[in-house]
Protein backbone atom coordinates (compact mmCIF):
# COMPACT_ATOMS: atom_id res chain seq x y z
CA UNK A 1 0.00 0.00 0.00
CA UNK A 2 1.02 3.73 -0.66
CA UNK A 3 2.09 5.57 2.11
CA UNK A 4 0.32 8.23 3.51
CA UNK A 5 1.20 11.59 1.88
CA UNK A 6 3.08 13.85 4.60
CA UNK A 7 1.16 17.20 6.15
CA UNK A 8 2.50 19.42 8.20
CA UNK A 9 0.89 21.24 10.38
CA UNK A 10 1.40 25.26 10.95
CA UNK A 11 1.19 26.34 14.16
CA UNK A 12 0.19 29.50 14.09
CA UNK A 13 2.18 32.53 15.12
CA UNK A 14 3.17 33.04 18.96
CA UNK A 15 3.40 37.09 19.90
CA UNK A 16 5.02 38.12 22.76
CA UNK A 17 2.36 39.26 25.54
CA UNK A 18 1.78 42.41 25.63
CA UNK A 19 3.65 44.11 28.74
CA UNK A 20 1.09 46.58 30.82
CA UNK A 21 2.26 50.40 30.13
CA UNK A 22 3.31 51.89 32.82
CA UNK A 23 0.62 55.07 33.96
CA UNK A 24 2.17 58.32 33.26
CA UNK A 25 3.12 59.71 36.29
CA UNK A 26 1.75 63.06 37.11
CA UNK A 27 3.08 66.03 36.72
CA UNK A 28 4.70 67.71 39.54
CA UNK A 29 2.63 70.34 40.96
CA UNK A 30 4.75 73.68 42.01
CA UNK A 31 4.06 74.50 44.96
CA UNK A 32 0.88 77.08 45.56
CA UNK A 33 2.49 80.35 45.87
CA UNK A 34 2.75 81.67 49.48
CA UNK A 35 -0.39 84.38 50.09
CA UNK A 36 0.70 87.79 49.97
CA UNK A 37 1.62 89.21 52.92
CA UNK A 38 -1.08 91.68 54.26
CA UNK A 39 -0.75 94.47 55.83
CA UNK A 40 -1.60 93.95 59.13
CA UNK A 41 -2.85 97.63 60.08
CA UNK A 42 -4.67 100.37 58.64
CA UNK A 43 -0.88 102.05 58.69
CA UNK A 44 0.63 99.27 57.27
CA UNK A 45 -1.44 99.08 54.50
CA UNK A 46 -1.05 103.27 53.92
CA UNK A 47 2.54 103.08 54.39
CA UNK A 48 2.68 100.48 51.97
CA UNK A 49 0.76 102.16 49.33
CA UNK A 50 2.27 105.74 49.60
CA UNK A 51 3.55 106.81 46.46
CA UNK A 52 7.46 106.88 46.50
CA UNK A 53 7.81 110.64 45.67
CA UNK A 54 5.07 113.43 46.90
CA UNK A 55 2.47 112.88 44.81
CA UNK A 56 -1.04 115.16 44.39
CA UNK A 57 -3.71 115.03 41.71
CA UNK A 58 -4.06 117.45 39.35
CA UNK A 59 -7.77 118.27 38.45
CA UNK A 60 -6.31 119.53 34.75
CA UNK A 61 -5.39 115.77 34.12
CA UNK A 62 -8.35 114.16 32.89
CA UNK A 63 -6.28 110.78 32.44
CA UNK A 64 -3.69 111.14 35.51
CA UNK A 65 -4.51 109.14 38.67
CA UNK A 66 -7.39 110.21 40.87
CA UNK A 67 -5.66 108.29 43.92
CA UNK A 68 -9.22 107.66 45.17
CA UNK A 69 -8.07 104.33 46.91
CA UNK A 70 -5.22 106.39 48.21
CA UNK A 71 -7.60 108.58 49.99
CA UNK A 72 -9.64 105.64 51.54
CA UNK A 73 -6.91 103.96 52.80
CA UNK A 74 -5.96 107.69 54.90
CA UNK A 75 -9.25 108.20 56.37
CA UNK A 76 -8.92 104.97 57.64
CA UNK A 77 -6.04 105.86 59.06
CA UNK A 78 -7.19 109.26 60.68
CA UNK A 79 -10.26 107.45 61.92
CA UNK A 80 -7.84 105.10 64.12
CA UNK A 81 -7.63 107.44 67.47
CA UNK A 82 -8.77 110.78 69.29
CA UNK A 83 -5.76 113.24 68.86
CA UNK A 84 -6.92 115.61 70.90
CA UNK A 85 -7.04 113.58 73.83
CA UNK A 86 -3.34 113.54 74.27
CA UNK A 87 -1.56 116.71 76.08
CA UNK A 88 -0.16 119.23 74.14
CA UNK A 89 3.29 118.30 75.36
CA UNK A 90 2.86 114.96 74.24
CA UNK A 91 1.88 116.06 70.34
CA UNK A 92 4.67 118.45 70.41
CA UNK A 93 7.42 115.86 71.33
CA UNK A 94 5.80 113.36 68.93
CA UNK A 95 5.94 116.19 66.16
CA UNK A 96 9.69 116.89 66.22
CA UNK A 97 11.84 116.00 63.68
CA UNK A 98 12.35 115.75 59.92
CA UNK A 99 9.11 115.22 57.91
CA UNK A 100 8.38 114.72 53.93
CA UNK A 101 4.93 115.67 52.57
CA UNK A 102 4.32 112.43 50.77
CA UNK A 103 0.56 112.95 49.51
CA UNK A 104 -1.83 115.68 49.15
CA UNK A 105 -5.50 115.25 48.02
CA UNK A 106 -5.43 118.98 48.11
CA UNK A 107 -5.67 120.63 44.46
CA UNK A 108 -4.07 123.92 45.20
CA UNK A 109 -1.18 122.06 45.02
CA UNK A 110 -1.57 121.20 41.16
CA UNK A 111 -2.95 124.88 40.93
CA UNK A 112 0.14 126.47 42.38
CA UNK A 113 2.84 124.04 41.38
CA UNK A 114 3.84 123.15 44.52
CA UNK A 115 3.83 124.60 47.95
CA UNK A 116 5.12 128.02 47.48
CA UNK A 117 4.14 128.63 44.27
CA UNK A 118 7.83 129.94 43.14
CA UNK A 119 7.51 127.56 40.75
CA UNK A 120 5.16 128.83 38.66
CA UNK A 121 7.55 132.25 38.71
CA UNK A 122 10.41 131.05 37.50
CA UNK A 123 11.41 131.72 34.25
CA UNK A 124 10.85 129.14 31.80
CA UNK A 125 8.55 127.55 34.53
CA UNK A 126 9.55 124.97 37.02
CA UNK A 127 8.20 121.22 38.25
CA UNK A 128 7.87 121.15 41.99
CA UNK A 129 10.25 117.93 43.30
CA UNK A 130 9.50 117.54 46.80
CA UNK A 131 9.15 119.61 50.04
CA UNK A 132 9.99 118.87 53.38
CA UNK A 133 8.71 119.86 56.62
CA UNK A 134 11.50 120.21 59.87
CA UNK A 135 9.52 120.64 63.46
CA UNK A 136 11.81 121.90 66.68
CA UNK A 137 12.76 124.55 68.78
CA UNK A 138 15.51 127.07 67.99
CA UNK A 139 17.12 129.47 70.06
CA UNK A 140 13.24 128.84 72.45
CA UNK A 141 11.25 129.37 69.65
CA UNK A 142 9.22 127.13 68.18
CA UNK A 143 9.89 126.82 64.43
CA UNK A 144 8.73 124.91 61.32
CA UNK A 145 11.42 124.82 58.13
CA UNK A 146 9.59 123.69 54.87
CA UNK A 147 12.19 122.95 52.17
CA UNK A 148 10.35 122.83 48.77
CA UNK A 149 12.33 121.70 45.58
CA UNK A 150 11.63 123.15 42.52
CA UNK A 151 13.31 121.35 39.09
CA UNK A 152 14.09 124.30 36.14
CA UNK A 153 12.79 123.32 33.11
CA UNK A 154 15.20 125.44 31.29
CA UNK A 155 17.99 123.31 33.13
CA UNK A 156 20.27 123.84 35.19
CA UNK A 157 20.33 123.07 39.13
CA UNK A 158 17.53 121.90 41.02
CA UNK A 159 16.37 125.47 43.50
CA UNK A 160 15.54 125.15 46.82
CA UNK A 161 12.50 127.47 48.36
CA UNK A 162 12.90 127.48 52.57
CA UNK A 163 10.33 129.09 54.38
CA UNK A 164 10.64 130.12 57.79
CA UNK A 165 7.48 129.47 60.08
CA UNK A 166 6.48 130.21 63.68
CA UNK A 167 4.23 127.09 64.81
CA UNK A 168 2.16 126.57 67.68
CA UNK A 169 -0.54 124.17 68.62
CA UNK A 170 -4.41 125.14 68.83
CA UNK A 171 -7.88 123.87 70.37
CA UNK A 172 -10.73 124.29 68.82
CA UNK A 173 -14.30 123.46 67.61
CA UNK A 174 -14.58 122.61 63.98
CA UNK A 175 -18.49 123.30 62.65
CA UNK A 176 -17.65 121.41 59.85
CA UNK A 177 -16.43 117.98 61.17
CA UNK A 178 -18.45 119.31 64.40
CA UNK A 179 -15.93 117.95 66.81
CA UNK A 180 -13.31 119.41 68.65
CA UNK A 181 -9.90 119.26 66.93
CA UNK A 182 -6.41 120.12 67.64
CA UNK A 183 -4.38 122.18 65.02
CA UNK A 184 -0.88 122.69 63.81
CA UNK A 185 -0.24 126.36 63.07
CA UNK A 186 2.58 127.25 60.86
CA UNK A 187 2.44 130.63 59.67
CA UNK A 188 4.91 131.72 57.49
CA UNK A 189 7.51 134.71 58.35
CA UNK A 190 10.33 134.43 55.77
CA UNK A 191 10.88 132.87 51.89
CA UNK A 192 14.08 132.67 50.40
CA UNK A 193 15.20 131.02 46.89
CA UNK A 194 18.18 132.26 45.07
CA UNK A 195 19.12 135.85 45.55
CA UNK A 196 15.40 136.29 46.61
CA UNK A 197 14.59 136.79 50.42
CA UNK A 198 11.32 138.08 51.07
CA UNK A 199 9.43 138.77 55.18
CA UNK A 200 6.96 140.96 56.96
CA UNK A 201 3.60 141.52 55.68
CA UNK A 202 4.31 140.09 52.07
CA UNK A 203 4.90 136.51 53.24
CA UNK A 204 2.63 136.84 56.45
CA UNK A 205 -0.30 138.25 54.96
CA UNK A 206 0.64 138.38 50.93
CA UNK A 207 1.58 134.75 50.07
CA UNK A 208 -1.84 133.13 49.54
CA UNK A 209 -0.53 129.54 47.96
CA UNK A 210 0.60 128.59 51.81
CA UNK A 211 -2.18 129.37 53.29
CA UNK A 212 -3.46 125.88 52.56
CA UNK A 213 -1.60 124.98 55.18
CA UNK A 214 -1.20 127.74 57.84
CA UNK A 215 -3.64 125.49 60.29
CA UNK A 216 -3.74 121.81 59.75
CA UNK A 217 -5.69 119.45 62.38
CA UNK A 218 -3.90 116.62 63.50
CA UNK A 219 -5.53 113.58 62.32
CA UNK A 220 -3.45 110.75 63.10
CA UNK A 221 0.10 111.52 64.78
CA UNK A 222 2.40 107.99 65.21
CA UNK A 223 5.87 107.31 65.10
CA UNK A 224 6.77 107.16 61.65
CA UNK A 225 3.46 108.65 59.95
CA UNK A 226 1.64 112.01 60.23
CA UNK A 227 -2.05 112.38 58.91
CA UNK A 228 -3.10 116.13 58.73
CA UNK A 229 -6.48 117.92 57.21
CA UNK A 230 -7.26 121.41 55.65
CA UNK A 231 -10.42 122.26 55.42
CA UNK A 232 -11.32 119.24 52.72
CA UNK A 233 -7.73 117.87 51.80
CA UNK A 234 -5.10 115.41 53.59
CA UNK A 235 -1.84 115.83 53.80
CA UNK A 236 0.57 112.91 54.60
CA UNK A 237 3.58 113.11 55.84
CA UNK A 238 6.22 110.31 56.55
CA UNK A 239 9.27 110.62 58.50
CA UNK A 240 12.53 111.01 57.27
CA UNK A 241 15.29 108.64 58.05
CA UNK A 242 18.37 109.66 59.46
Amino acid sequence: AAAPARVETIAPPRWPEPQPVAAAAEPTKAPAAAAEKQPATPVDALLAALPATCAYPDPEDAEGPNYAALVQKIGAVAALRDETARSDADLAAALEGSWDLAFTSSPSFAFNKGFTGVAGTLPGGADFVGLSQIVGVVANVEEVNYVEVVSPKLGGDALDVRVACDWALKRRFDALSRRDQVYHECLPRKVEYGPVSVDGKRVERGWKSMRVMNALAIEYLGEDLRVMKGTTAFFVFRRRKA
